[in-house]
């Protein structure tokens, strides 16, 4: 006899060690939690839409994310020069392989997403190197999902980092 569904979920606590983001000289993590039903490899929403917060402690406020099947969180290096690095979320989308990439720095105590693209993740390597420096400017590096090179690879984007 099949188990009933609801014995098939899961609770992901996920734990992203993020660096100094508030400047505040101690290492800070993010905390995406959600409930994940093993049986049909979706998120539970408890509702049409899943939501994911990012948290964090020590009362600095929470990110999130509409419509989103899953989060990864990373460190970023100093790009807008306050002395504190910013994050780089990557967020699932419904639509395959894609994830919305957005850039996000945290001054005076407000989140301030400074660039957003998507790109198509279907590696570990896929989410490396998506921020460059080119000529002492910042860039997102994302892909166009309606656009293919001459090599018939998804164009890429390249989005200048507000600072």
């Amino acid at each position: 006899m099949d188990k009933p569904i609801s014995d098939k979920m899961e609770i992901h606590n996920k734990k992203f060690f993020v660096g100094d983001f508030d400047n505040d000289k101690i290492s800070d993590t993010a905390f995406v939690n959600y409930e994940f039903n093993t049986a049909t490899n979706e998120l539970e929403c408890g509702g049409k839409n899943c939501d994911i917060d990012i948290q964090f402690k020590n009362n600095i406020p929470k990110i999130s994310f509409a419509q989103s099947l899953g989060i990864f969180v990373a460190k970023t290096e100093d790009i807008n020069n306050d002395n504190a690095n910013e994050i780089i979320v990557f967020s699932r989308t419904n639509e395959g392989w894609w994830n919305n990439i957005s850039v996000w720095s945290f001054k005076n105590g407000i989140w301030n997403m400074i660039a957003k693209t998507n790109a198509f993740i279907s590696e570990d390597r896929d989410f490396e190197n998506r921020i460059i420096k080119e000529k002492g400017k910042y860039y997102l590096i994302g892909q166009d999902k309606w656009q293919e090179d001459e090599k018939g690879n998804f164009k890429i984007l390249k989005v200048k980092l507000s600072n």
